[in-house]
């Protein structure tokens, strides 16, 4: 039995190709050559207890937004990625609503395999509306 990897260019290292790992994996290609976010502000596996100690949960892709000067729990971009036909949408933004618990974003993106979901913060509601897409980085 091979156990085939996939090279996470953020992590800067071989990860197993779980079904997950291909869908993060495209995330992260799209946000670097589409979304024109600079890699070193991609965080993979973003531990959580970096904001709030209490909690064990990891994002799977944050990205900052240090050019802003915000802080570490309000990132430019939150994203939860998972493989196709393992979960559904409610599930997805069961498991969001608890990094939302944490972080502050001002964009979400939802990965379900193929299927992609956006939302941008409304500054007036403090509430998520969806989007289109993303905007490109630093616009």
């Amino acid at each position: 039995m091979t156990h085939d990897t996939l090279y996470d260019p953020i992590r800067k290292k071989e990860v197993p190709a779980t079904p997950e790992e291909h869908v993060r994996q495209a995330t992260v290609r799209y946000l670097l050559d589409v979304v024109k976010v600079p890699a070193h502000l991609i965080a993979v596996e973003f531990p959580l207890y970096l904001v709030e100690p209490k909690t064990d949960d990891r994002a799977d892709i944050v990205v900052h937004n240090f050019r802003d000067g915000a802080p570490l729990n309000k990132p430019w971009l939150l994203v939860e990625c998972k493989a196709p036909g393992e979960y559904t949408w409610p599930v997805l933004q069961q498991q969001l609503n608890k990094y939302l618990a944490v972080l502050t974003p001002n964009y979400v993106m939802l990965a379900l395999g193929d299927a992609v979901r956006y939302f941008a913060l409304d500054a007036k509601t403090k509430r998520f509306v969806k989007i289109e897409a993303l905007p490109e980085f630093g616009q």
